[in-house]
């Protein structure tokens, strides 16, 4: 009895031992594990080539993806504060998308995190920042190629009639979710100030199904920002015809509204005040009156009344920029009238249009001003 006690004794003492050994062991194969995270952190370009990793992975390109992919989920929770991960992010997300193109977590992930900086926390070097902003529209990019029809995709860039893009089969679906031009929009709007590719890519939006209604108006929104106007115009004006509704009155004054531009157009004969005298009248009669309350309800995207108040709003606009254009000809030194009201009292305009948006109930509305962020005429809620 006293040796099977002893027998017990030395087992459970060769188990502590062991116990511990393996605890140290384990502890440091876990601070050098750490130690080569780190490394390929600091020096992403140690990471394994596509095709080398490709090669490691027997065929098992997938798995090996996966296995990248929970990686880097980890050290970016275990760096975040510091933003250390951007310096490895773009490379390995790279790598886990060629082993997996049609893996779309990495690119999701790369998009939020790649062109974000924290003022905080980053090294708040510009040539960085931007470096992070092209890098995930270099990814975003790849899964459109991965995820888009790349033929329709083209077709749809080439296309401005939205009400064509929306309603003919040969341009619908381009790509698997509408989230995939939708984001690389976001990133040439909010990030690149890119608003042309912006409203290219909300147009790719718009040939989705299963793409919220309030896109279809952001690729027209992004094309007046950026000086096609017309390109805008047009856009609205599709809208409003495309949109079902019961509003014969609305309808109508859409297409009358494009039947006399293009005739503008096509004679190369400018607008006059007297047309956008009239233009507003014939509007006030079709929109209704806008007030605090109601104003969800006539702004709503799905409403003829919307896109057509839009398309006024940029033919108003475009009269207005180019009256503008004559003044800063006549004045070399001047960057611009600024106010509709310089250009009404030195003669360039004779009639300043109200925006059909404007509250009943309150003295302000929508108004037209210059903008230098953007070197042209906007509009803003203000009053004059």
């Amino acid at each position: 009895m006293k040796k099977q006690s002893i027998f017990w004794w030395i087992i459970l003492i060769v188990i502590i031992i062991s116990s511990i050994g393996f605890y140290h062991v384990n502890q440091i194969n876990y601070l050098k594990h750490r130690e080569i995270r780190s490394l390929i952190v600091e020096h992403p370009e140690k990471l394994p080539e596509s095709n080398a990793a490709k090669l490691w992975s027997f065929g098992f390109m997938s798995m090996t993806a996966d296995m990248y992919w929970l990686q880097t989920i980890q050290y970016i929770w275990g760096n975040v504060v510091w933003w250390e991960y951007k310096k490895y992010l773009a490379a390995m997300m790279n790598l886990i998308t060629d082993l997996n193109p049609y893996f779309e977590s990495p690119y999701t992930i790369g998009q939020l995190l790649l062109p974000s900086s924290d003022t905080a926390y980053d090294e708040k070097d510009p040539q960085q920042v931007l470096k992070g902003i092209h890098q995930g529209e270099e990814l975003w990019l790849k899964w459109v190629e991965n995820f888009c029809d790349l033929e329709k995709v083209s077709e749809i860039l080439k296309q401005d009639d939205l009400n064509e893009i929306i309603n003919n089969p040969k341009y619908s679906n381009p790509c698997k979710s509408y989230k995939i031009p939708y984001y690389l929009a976001y990133i040439y709007y909010f990030y690149l100030s890119e608003n042309t590719n912006a409203a290219n890519y909300y147009k790719v939006v718009s040939a989705q199904d299963d793409a919220p209604s309030w896109a279809r108006i952001l690729a027209a929104i992004m094309q007046g920002k950026w000086g096609e106007r017309e390109k805008s115009l047009y856009m609205f004006l599709s809208l409003a015809k495309s949109t079902e509704s019961n509003d014969e009155a609305c309808v109508f004054l859409s297409s009358e509204l494009e039947r006399v531009y293009t005739g503008l157009k096509a004679n190369s004969l400018p607008l006059t005040g007297n047309l956008i005298r009239d233009i507003e009248e014939y509007g006030q009669q079709v929109l209704p009156e806008l007030t605090e309350e109601n104003e969800n309800t006539v702004l709503d995207d799905t409403k003829c009344t919307n896109f057509l108040g839009k398309a006024i709003r940029e033919i108003n606009l475009m009269y207005i920029e180019q009256a503008d254009a004559k003044y800063i000809q006549d004045n070399p030194d001047t960057l611009s009238a600024r106010s509709p009201k310089v250009l009404l009292e030195w003669w360039y305009i004779d009639f300043i249009p109200t925006d059909y948006q404007q509250y009943s109930d309150q003295d302000y509305g929508i108004i037209y001003r210059y903008n230098e962020d953007i070197w042209r005429f906007d509009y803003e809620i203000w009053n004059y």
